[in-house]
């Protein structure tokens, strides 16, 4: 709906063009260019703006527990920070990839599909010398990579990768294993080339080197988590406590399944060393245990029940005649 203007805005409008202060037809492009906006509708935003600044939460705790892992593993001071978290095609991620490149898949279930990880070679060669005992230089760029070298990236890789699950904890837990290392982006196509990603770019730091590092979220691996994608997951208070019952009913089913040793015994029956040194076969032993009192059931090295000795199915068994209470034991 056009806008209406006053009389005294009418009045000044016919003035300053009667005066020649104002093209008409400049004012009627200028008009319609600030009411009609082109919209391109196959680059809307599929982030909200809460859905990002939940993901830039996430690697920044991860850059903190990433740093710490590197400087141990390293024994040199490394420093990693969270540089953006931009929405592009991953057209776009590819594109801007340099060559050779280290591209890490990993599998991150409940996450839909795999994600991916891009170490640029600055990083990769200062991790390789760091590991060879070298200063971390990244040395000559534009070499492909050694087996050699893809082996030691690669084993670096999983042992850090994990982190990424520590990091997630507080909105949901997720299970991140490594799929393969390739060297190509080729190989590497996690989604269509028009899909929406996530991209967290990593500066990290090892020592005097610098580089790059990118982790690629594409938008159809984050759909079925995408309502816990907000700061209120992230910090309230009661997540614990969401994340504990299905960890409770976990240890309850393990605990209901797991085999335990059950042993009826007669009371004990004392003897000297030297008549159990010399017995036979054939030889009868005398019990000291009544043919009508009940035998002790235990559980494991507790005694638990009184039981009655008969038989079953041709096999010898015992029927639970009477619950041994914990105070009893204890007199005992």
């Amino acid at each position: 709906m056009a806008d209406v203007l006053s009389q005294s805005e009418i009045d000044a409008l016919l003035n300053a063009i009667s005066t020649g202060e104002m093209d008409v037809d400049a004012t009627t492009e200028d008009a319609e260019t600030n009411r009609v906006k082109s919209y391109d509708f196959r680059t809307a935003n599929r982030f909200s703006k809460e859905q990002m600044r939940t993901i830039s939460l996430i690697y920044d705790n991860f850059a903190r527990l990433f740093s710490t892992y590197l400087s141990g593993t390293l024994r040199a001071m490394c420093q990693v920070d969270v540089l953006s978290v931009e929405e592009l095609k991953y057209v776009e991620f590819v594109n801007s990839m340099p060559t050779p490149v280290v591209l890490a898949i990993a599998k991150m279930p409940p996450l839909v599909g795999p994600t991916l990880l891009e170490i640029s070679p600055d990083v990769a060669y200062s991790l390789i010398s760091r590991l060879l005992g070298g200063t971390g230089d990244p040395g000559t760029h534009g070499r492909v990579f050694t087996e050699i070298e893809l082996v030691l990236i690669e084993r670096v890789v999983r042992q850090f990768i994990g982190l990424l699950s520590e990091a997630w904890e507080k909105v949901i837990s997720i299970h991140v294993s490594l799929d393969r290392i390739e060297t190509s982006a080729q190989f590497a196509q996690i989604v269509a080339l028009n899909e929406t990603v996530a991209i967290i770019t990593l500066n990290v730091k090892i020592g005097g080197s610098e580089g790059l590092m990118n982790l690629c979220l594409p938008h159809l691996a984050l759909e079925p988590i995408s309502k816990q994608l907000n700061t209120k997951v992230l910090f309230q208070t009661g997540s614990e406590h969401r994340e504990r019952a299905p960890a409770t009913e976990d240890i309850r089913q393990r605990i209901v399944t797991t085999p335990l040793t059950l042993k009826a015994a007669f009371n004990d029956t004392g003897a000297r060393v030297q008549d159990i040194l010399s017995l036979q076969v054939g030889d009868v032993i005398q019990l000291d245990h009544k043919v009508g009192e009940p035998l002790t059931v235990q559980v494991g090295h507790l005694s638990k029940f009184k039981a009655a000795l008969g038989t079953r199915e041709n096999k010898y068994a015992v029927m639970i005649s009477d619950l041994i209470r914990e105070e009893e034991t204890g007199n005992e």
